[in-house]
């Protein structure tokens, strides 16, 4: 069975799929163990998931397991960003020198993969035997690379090229540290070897933690051997840790909330409204103790939030609009200010007032750009679009539609995860989609998740069946 340490606010929800397909969870917090009515077990784990950010979460482990826990994971929560680096993370490799740059080599790894060596000591056409340090998950990333060589076990790493001692920031009690330091000294005195101790180490017993040294040297040394012997490089040698990154989406964070519900009382947006911290973190855990008393209470409430979000972008109507690619990317758009908040059936829209202070072009609607120019932008919540609406005094230049998923609105910041598709409204036009290739291409290279471009797919052609209902005339 494989064993899963899980960390972060979405702990729960993410417990609960994996303890569903048969995973076991280990060194769990108190609060997870009360929740699932989990015996104590702090055996190591294989795979690790913690947040990376507020709308990532970081899959992090052995290789099979680590790939298996990230795919169970997607398919439940369906509407992701996946992002998984093409090498292992501390991957040993024979390469081969390609280029280099004062003192910079490019490195050929394999699979059309090259990585980036600092402080080379090799001259180009060089064999070269070196570690991912850093693994290129994003797109666009290359892979930093080190002459040290790292094999990991469940308890500690082993660093050849390095003398360092390191012990995990998690491991803060004193006793326990020196405890490590003890075993290190004695097991690794003379050797020239470097060694970190993991969290997991924390629970290992004397005896686990200084057979897995040995283990772990024998391996190491096999492999330095194995690696003079390359003749044909380049080869890899050792597969390192899986690692991948799962972007949130709104949808996601619903699926989450949906996964959490089954275990604890959960209001809608949770996992949304908890990524922000603060006073809105606070009135989730303060109206989720309601609705465990009194469930009766929770529509009320539910709008009441809404009611608490739309009042707080009012008295503070400069709002932040962040935007998130596929490539990893985030932009920070120009701000926009309030021009109407409004309850509706699905939930807030929102119009925000843009004014242009600059001269150029309307990206897609090749539409001279004028200094003042006002955008009307509209975003609604749960639906797949923002639309940007572009004025020059009374005159109607266009509307660029934005194919989003459905934005989260929060005080004074409005974010989504962009689909990359436009469509381009102008006066006397018919409607027209643009860099459709670019979404197709990330769906094929299963960045965007099956089930997030089909749904994709589905919104564009309502946008487009409907396209005055997306084009906003004020008043």
């Amino acid at each position: 069975m494989v064993r899963v340490r899980v960390r972060g606010i979405t702990a729960t929800a993410v417990s609960k799929i994996l303890l569903d397909k048969g995973y076991s969870i280990v060194q769990a917090s108190d609060i997870i163990r009360k929740r699932f009515d989990l015996e104590t077990d702090n055996s190591p784990a294989d795979v690790t998931i913690k947040d990376s950010s507020e709308d990532e979460l970081l899959v992090l482990g052995f290789f099979n397991d680590g790939k298996k826990v990230f795919d169970d994971l997607v398919d439940s929560l369906e509407y992701v960003f996946e992002w998984v680096s093409p090498i292992g993370l501390y991957s040993i490799h024979v390469g081969i020198v390609k280029e280099k740059i004062l003192d910079k080599c490019i490195v050929e790894l394999g699979n059309n993969i090259e990585g980036i060596l600092f402080n080379c000591r090799h001259n180009t056409g060089d064999k070269i035997v070196v570690s991912i340090d850093k693994a290129p998950v994003k797109p666009g990333e290359k892979p930093r690379l080190s002459y040290r060589l790292r094999v990991v076990g469940e308890y500690v790493s082993l660093i050849y090229g390095s003398s360092t001692l390191s012990i995990s920031e998690h491991i803060r009690d004193r006793s326990k540290r020196e405890y490590l330091l003890a075993i290190a000294t004695a097991k690794l005195i003379g050797s020239g070897l470097g060694i970190h101790f993991r969290s997991s180490s924390m629970y290992g017993s004397r005896e686990d933690i200084e057979r897995e040294i040995d283990e772990l040297k024998r391996k190491l040394m096999e492999i330095i051997d194995r690696a003079k012997n390359i003749d044909d490089p380049p080869q890899t040698i050792y597969e390192g840790e899986f690692i991948g990154l799962i972007g949130l989406t709104s949808l996601a964070k619903e699926k989450l909330d949906l996964y959490r519900g089954e275990v604890v009382s959960t209001m809608p947006r949770h996992h949304s409204f908890k990524s922000c911290s603060g006073v809105l973190s606070e009135l989730v855990d303060f109206i989720e103790q309601l609705i465990s008393v009194n469930n009766s209470l929770k529509d009320f409430l539910v709008n009441a939030i809404d009611r608490y979000i739309a009042e707080k972008l009012l008295v503070m109507p400069r709002v932040r609009i962040i935007h998130k690619k596929p490539d990893g990317s985030v932009h920070e758009l120009t701000p926009g200010y309030i021009r109407s908040v409004e309850k509706r059936d699905y939930g807030l829209e929102v119009i925000l007032t843009r004014t242009i202070r600059s001269n150029g072009m309307y990206d897609g609607l090749n539409v001279e750009k004028k200094e003042g120019d006002i955008d009307y932008m509209v975003v609604r919540s749960n639906e797949w679009f923002i639309s940007h609406n572009y004025y020059r005094r009374d005159e109607w230049i266009g509307t660029y539609i934005n194919i989003n998923t459905p934005p989260e609105i929060l005080p004074g910041l409005i974010k989504y995860h962009d689909l990359l598709v436009d469509i381009i409204i102008k006066p006397g036009n018919e409607p027209e989609i643009i860099d459709l290739e670019e979404f197709d291409k990330y769906c094929e290279e299963n960045i965007i998740s099956e089930k997030l471009c089909n749904s994709t797919r589905e919104k564009i052609d309502e946008v487009i069946n409907n396209v005055e209902k997306y084009i906003y005339r004020p008043s």
